[in-house]
């Protein structure tokens, strides 16, 4: 997938429009009519999904286009042939966990989105903090844009999770947690329990968090939130 690509998308989620309707000399101010809001909100995902660290004003002021922003990502990111694979989802699971992952993984697959199965394969006993650190540094190092935790009651691995700076990860057992820890939270894993959590219920929980977009709210405070959870965490990217 190009930068531009996924600028585009990036771009569609924010604006919330499709990305069909978007290319890369359409202009933000002129053709999208970006509020300030619009464009803080734009460069935050933009620096999250790529893992660029902070944008500096003086770049942005050149970026007028998607393609220029596309350009921006790039030269923050070096040779663009050697950016790796973004995938869609990444999943993994404990022991306790394994047949609910297989069922979400045969769900997801046929929903078309691109996938990477973390482990493990089978039942044999694991520690749960592995899988969760897996998936985890998997999400925060831009190697998925989402994550999908499964445990017996997936509360372990929504702990374990959150010890990695830059993931938000969230435990539900109802579609509107899914749904308000994505556009209240922008939660970036979302864990599940195969024992608390039915096969309908669980795909009906994932699909509500992939498809459902951050709202930074009409005053910017859902973002000062988020922003001020990233701030909790250690300064020196510790875990």
């Amino acid at each position: 997938m190009s930068s531009l690509h996924r600028v585009i998308e990036v771009v569609a989620e924010v604006f919330e429009t499709s990305a069909d309707e978007l290319s890369g000399e359409m202009k933000f101010s002129d053709d999208l009519g970006a509020t300030s809001l619009d464009v803080v909100t734009l460069v935050w995902r933009i620096e999250e999904v790529f893992s660029l660290g902070e944008l500096d004003e003086e770049s942005l002021k050149s970026v007028e286009t998607l393609a220029d922003l596309a350009e921006l990502v790039d030269s923050r990111q070096g040779d663009p042939s050697e950016v790796v694979e973004v995938f869609d989802v990444a999943l993994a699971a404990d022991h306790a966990g394994v047949g609910l992952k297989a069922t979400l993984v045969e769900a997801l697959k046929a929903d078309g989105l691109n996938i990477r199965d973390l482990g493990p394969a089978d039942t044999t006993a694991v520690d749960y903090p592995d899988f969760a650190e897996r998936v985890a540094r998997f999400v925060a190092e831009g190697h998925a844009h989402k994550g999908i935790l499964i445990c017996g009651s997936g509360v372990g691995m929504s702990i374990a999770a959150n010890k990695v700076p830059g993931i938000r990860a969230v435990l539900a057992t109802h579609t509107l947690q899914a749904e308000l820890s994505r556009r209240h939270n922008d939660a970036n894993v979302l864990c599940l329990g195969e024992r608390l959590t039915g096969p309908d219920l669980a795909k009906a929980c994932v699909r509500v968090f992939l498809n459902t977009s951050f709202d930074p709210g009409d005053d910017g405070r859902h973002h000062r939130r988020v922003r001020r959870i990233h701030d909790l965490e250690p300064s020196d990217g510790s875990s």
